[in-house]
């Protein structure tokens, strides 16, 4: 769809009688803001007791919030069992995203994308994923028991990184894999690209099971013109949202929302009991409420302020002989992007991204992500014209010349991109078997037994399960000599890795 084409959600839910009214509550925040007022005498948790012992050196930061920090006392309803306030606040958010129904998370998006796989996948069961998923996606899989078959991402060749999956691959996969229970993707990636959801949801809906979005990036697509469509108006089954990470909700707070006949709603809520807290923080869950308030009424304006600026820094950005932007182009093998990543990519034998990164710290702007040949910024709705101004004048100091800096554009390419290997084991039975560690330069041939994730993005380069190949050895060798900081492994110098024992082909 383009541009010019596109309604943003809140000028079709706006035709709703009541529905701008209705939107400018925040039921739970209210309740909070009311029961604070009151001044009650707390004989419950947290031990704070709404702010009257705290830390004498930090108070001063949280004393306006300590007061919201309660728990499930009479009135304030129950995150497990909602039927009061939270409720409330749930059923407005499912409104405002276009969603027959919309459950708050007080975990992040990591304990959505967990509890939508135990929902749909029972042991043994097979469910296709993007292979560059986040990492909690394989954490699901090892939870639910279940069999990934994994989809290689395309990979853009402007950039150098890995974006959305072919609906062409998807169906293939799916025709030889009739039995499997969903189709698990990312969109938009970390950086920002999508694909077309309304056309992979048609193709997976012909098979009969649900498409599954971790739509981390995207809680604020679909409520502005200049933003893609979200998940839920492209027709997929469920969306998990972390929605602090683009619009205005306190970090760990994410929401997931559901629509359609495909998803077991009651398995799904025994999933998130599980796996969430049984004292969810208040303040998380109101913060969830007012940021949905916010994006109705507030957001747009910000936005519609903040877009055009941000292309007048594109266009200084573009000056640059050294910098490129990652833009839709006509060798794009993604449709969408976000307009509120910008994507970095250097062109200079000067500096790599983990120097520009400094550089940039150094004058207190603090980027998203770094890594040999790119430096992810995102904006947000809370980004001003100072940050900008900030930003360009840093970029435009800088004495770097022009140069292919081919070297290190191959390896972050192959860092974002390396995901073809044999899935020789199960993920969940390579976890639970024996491992041992052994050099790296030895483990050819050899089965995973532990993932090793570049932190962020938080993407695995190599998943339990997979056989570990030639090409996979040469780029780890490649990458213990840069600055990228792992998770998931034991030796982090990269000198040893976890193997399942004996197992060699």
């Amino acid at each position: 769809m383009k541009q010019a084409e596109k309604k943003d959600v809140n000028t079709v839910r706006e035709k709703s009688p009541g529905y701008g009214e209705r939107q400018r509550r925040a039921p739970l925040y209210e309740h909070l803001d009311r029961h604070a007022q009151t001044h009650p005498h707390p004989f419950h948790v947290p031990g704070h007791k709404m702010g009257r012992s705290f830390d004498s050196a930090g108070i001063h930061r949280f004393s306006d919030v300590l007061p919201l920090d309660v728990t499930e006392i009479s009135g304030m309803d129950d995150l497990h069992d909602p039927a009061g306030v939270i409720a409330e606040a749930q059923a407005l958010a499912a409104e405002a995203f276009g969603a027959e129904e919309t459950r708050f998370l007080i975990g992040g998006s990591t304990v959505g994308n967990m509890a939508l796989i135990m929902s749909v996948c029972r042991p043994g069961d097979k469910i296709l994923v993007q292979r560059n998923c986040h990492k909690s996606v394989f954490h699901g899989m090892m939870l639910a028991r279940a069999h990934p078959v994994y989809i290689v991402p395309a990979v853009d060749p402007d950039s150098g990184v890995a974006a959305g999956i072919r609906r062409e691959d998807v169906e293939r996969a799916l025709q030889v894999h009739p039995d499997a229970k969903a189709v698990f993707i990312t969109n938009p990636t970390y950086y920002g690209m999508g694909i077309d959801l309304a056309k992979m949801a048609a193709v997976v809906h012909r098979f009969g099971i649900p498409l599954l979005v971790d739509e981390a990036h995207g809680s604020h697509y679909g409520f502005h013109s200049a933003f893609p469509l979200s998940a839920m108006q492209c027709g997929v089954d469920a969306a998990v949202q972390s929605t602090h990470k683009m619009t205005a909700a306190l970090t760990m707070s994410s929401m997931l929302h559901i629509q359609g006949p495909r998803i077991d709603r009651e398995r799904l809520a025994r999933s998130l009991a599980i796996l969430q807290s049984s004292s969810p923080s208040y303040l998380l869950m109101a913060s969830l409420d007012l940021a949905r308030r916010h994006l109705v009424h507030e957001a747009g304006q910000e936005w519609s302020e903040l877009l055009p600026q941000l292309e007048r820094l594109r266009e200084r950005i573009r000056s640059l002989a050294w910098l490129e932007l990652a833009e839709l182009g006509p060798s794009s093998v993604y449709t969408t992007m976000d307009p509120l990543k910008l994507m970095l990519i250097l062109r200079t034998d000067d500096l790599d991204g983990y120097g520009l990164q400094q550089l940039l710290e150094e004058s207190s702007i603090y980027p998203e992500l770094a890594d040999t040949s790119h430096v992810l910024l995102a904006a947000s709705s809370g980004t001003r014209a100072e940050d900008l101004h900030q930003l360009m004048r840093v970029l435009e100091s800088l004495p770097c010349q022009s140069a292919q800096s081919s070297r290190r554009f191959a390896q972050a390419g192959m860092v974002s991109s390396s995901f073809l290997r044999e899935q020789a084991m199960p993920i969940h039975e390579a976890m639970d078997a024996e491992r041992i560690s052994i050099p790296l330069e030895q483990a050819e041939g050899h089965i995973a037994g532990e993932m090793i994730i570049p932190y962020p993005p938080g993407i695995p380069l190599l998943a339990p399960g997979e056989r570990i190949d030639a090409p996979f050895l040469q780029q780890l060798t490649e990458l213990r000599k840069s600055r990228v900081r792992f998770q998931g492994v034991r030796d982090a110098s990269l000198q040893t890795i976890q193997v399942v024992k004996y197992i060699r082909r």
